[in-house]
């Protein structure tokens, strides 16, 4: 009956099942078959499961860093401060509710967890978006109100909350805006604590990472965004249980916080943490549309292509100075533990680079200038260089004349007066 079909039936159909997409939708159809019968291979629950068995397993990419879906992404070493792999850092965006990370670190750095605070009317009628439903007059201490805030995200607990630490919604944000600057977020601006949309409240993947850098500092956030369920008891209020929005804690090996985000102007935002042989790592990702997946990758990609060496010890000497107009030496260290996250085996190389401006005095801890860590010419890691000791001003005046005639004898050395004596001419060069 196949022999009698016309011609162009025939390679059609011949075209058809030779198709790219069809082959690969057979052979993993195969696989699937295969699976059950197989006494090794996955697991029974990634069976059950075989996307997010071949989303979440460890799988090395061979020809590129790695597969991101989202609009910008970072992952940072979160005790170095290194950054692993980026895509448009510093692309403004909208974080939608990863706004309340800063909320939360505010939040603690200003009150203690035990601080009563009361609920005031307009916050107990606030209903834009994620919220909790906190009774009007009810007094509930900050920690209880951080964990409605940051597991199923509610609105309505960051603005009771920057209402409790500093009297108004306005001065807590100014207060979030003076410490995303002191962390070196440069390119942020908050305009509310929980973060719905609004143009002027942005930030970039880079300094939301610094962000969550010094947020998992922390403890008692640390303690807080870890934890999948959390039972909330208001005053006045029924007690239900709160569950975390960050489904990575049950699907990710060593997931250990942060927060999701989203509004429609934004997308899918999250910044994750997780933690491996106690190597944190942090990834920051904006308009996702595979907001886990990505996260798992991102993180997988870490993990498996650097790893965490101790390049400098705390107090380690490196660099002897002699400061102008006196014979005195002052020894450099770093001042404390540098690390750096290589991707070979060989240590990376140091290059230190001394502040030419230094003079007299120079007090203890006064920083010299910095040391560079190489890694295959690639700079992988800076540290500052302090002074261990102090040496005094030079108040003896012959000491002073010595000093200056030392230095005007070097200038002179160094001067080139001769046009023959000149970088790159060559001897017996003509002379005009």
């Amino acid at each position: 009956m196949w022999g009698r079909c016309p011609r162009s039936v025939r390679m059609t159909v011949r075209r058809f099942f030779r198709h790219p997409r069809l082959r690969r939708l057979a052979g993993v159809l195969a696989g699937l078959l295969a699976l059950p019968l197989s006494g090794g291979g996955a697991s029974a629950g990634a069976l059950a499961r075989p996307w997010l068995y071949r989303q979440y397993r460890s799988e090395r990419p061979a020809t590129v860093p790695v597969r991101v879906t989202a609009t910008a992404a970072i992952v940072m070493d979160a005790r170095s401060g290194q950054v692993l792999y980026s895509r448009n850092p510093h692309l403004i965006w909208p974080p939608a509710s990863t706004t309340k990370i800063l909320t939360a670190l505010v939040a603690l750095h200003r009150a203690s967890p035990d601080a009563p605070i009361t609920i005031s009317r307009a916050v107990s009628r606030f209903r834009v978006g994620s919220v909790v439903g906190l009774p009007a007059g009810a007094v509930i201490p900050l920690h209880d109100l951080l964990y409605a805030l940051l597991l199923p995200s509610g609105n309505d607990a960051a603005l009771a909350i920057a209402e409790g630490v500093a009297g108004t919604v306005s001065a807590f944000v100014a207060q979030m805006n003076d410490e995303a600057r002191r962390l070196g977020a440069r390119q942020t601006n908050f305009t509310s604590p929980h973060g719905l949309y609004d143009p002027n409240h942005y930030t970039t993947v880079y300094d939301l990472a610094l962000i969550a850098r010094a947020a998992m500092q922390d403890e008692t956030f640390r303690d807080i965004v870890r934890t999948e369920r959390w039972t909330f008891r208001p005053p006045g209020g029924r007690a239900r249980v709160l569950t975390n929005h960050n489904r990575m804690l049950w699907w990710y090996p060593g997931a250990d916080g942060v927060k999701t985000g989203y509004v429609n102007m934004s997308g899918e935002t999250l910044v994750e943490s997780a933690t491996r042989n106690g190597w944190r790592l942090i990834v920051v990702e904006f308009h996702s549309r595979d907001m886990w997946g990505d996260a798992s990758r991102l993180l997988t990609y870490g993990f498996d292509h650097y790893r965490a060496v101790e390049v400098a010890r705390a107090g380690e000497e490196m660099a002897a100075v002699q400061l102008p107009g006196t014979r005195a030496v002052v020894v450099g260290a770093v001042p404390n533990a540098v690390y750096a996250d290589v991707s070979g085996t060989e240590a990376p190389s140091r290059r230190v680079v001394i502040d030419p401006r230094l003079a007299l005095p120079v007090r203890r801890g006064e920083r010299l200038g910095t040391v560079d860590f190489y890694e295959s010419g690639q700079l992988v890691q800076s540290a500052p260089i302090v002074a261990t000791s102090g040496v005094g001003a030079n108040t003896n005046p012959v000491a002073r004349i010595i000093g200056w005639f030392e230095r005007m004898v070097e200038e002179v050395v160094a001067a080139d007066p001769l046009p023959h004596a000149r970088q790159g001419a060559a001897p017996g060069a003509r002379r005009d």
